[in-house]
């Protein structure tokens, strides 16, 4: 898992990710009662995924991510501007995502109970 120091993300012609959390080699991630807020993940020329959350699976497609009672608004990013899921678990259990742009998660239907 990696947290970004300052909540931006920037990577010119390459792939940026998770301005808030990010756990994109296949770990295990659990986050309880936090606020993931106003983090911004930009690009010129490649993919800026994941404001607020980027998980992927890793090498196995087996990592896991567990949220529970957390915050996730006015994130910003390409795609996924609350939460990107590449691969791996995803749990929400009584999390608050929205006002994060251009969408709340992504892909579509792809985070279980989070939509837009």
């Amino acid at each position: 898992m990696h947290l970004p120091a300052d909540g931006a993300v920037d990577a010119p012609n390459g792939t940026a990710q998770g301005g808030g959390l990010d756990n994109p080699d296949g770990g295990t991630l659990t986050a309880k009662r936090n606020k993931i807020l106003r983090n911004t993940v930009t690009t010129k020329g490649g993919a800026a995924q994941g404001g607020g959350l980027y998980l992927a699976g890793g090498s196995t497609g087996l990592g896991s991510t567990v949220l529970e009672e957390n915050t996730i608004t006015r994130n910003r990013a390409g795609d996924g501007g609350g939460i990107f899921k590449a691969s791996g678990a995803l749990t929400l259990n009584g999390d608050d995502i929205r006002d994060n742009r251009p969408n709340i998660c992504s892909p579509a239907d792809a985070v279980p109970g989070c939509t837009g």
